[in-house]
């Protein structure tokens, strides 16, 4: 049910549900502060995004010892992918 029909005459749009030259008015003061507020935000998750995306780009991971793998393993791998030898 919508506000007309429930609550009697809505004064904050018109009978197409467009809003009022008064909800218009009520609004415009809050426009640009609005408009400063969403690009403030958009700036900060940039930001990070940003940030993020450099600080695990440049990690290095040489110090990070990596676990001797079993020969049987190896052997498996390479017959999978045919033989291919990458080293």
């Amino acid at each position: 049910m919508s506000s007309q029909l429930r609550w009697g005459v809505n004064k904050y749009q018109d009978a197409s549900s467009r809003m009022s030259p008064a909800l218009l008015r009520a609004r415009s003061r809050y426009t640009k502060r609005n408009i400063a507020t969403g690009i403030v935000i958009a700036g900060i998750v940039v930001g990070i995004y940003a940030y993020a995306a450099t600080a695990t780009g440049s990690d290095d991971f040489s110090d990070v010892p990596m676990p001797p793998v079993p020969e049987n393993a190896v052997e498996k791998l390479r017959r999978e992918r045919g033989g291919e030898s990458h080293t």
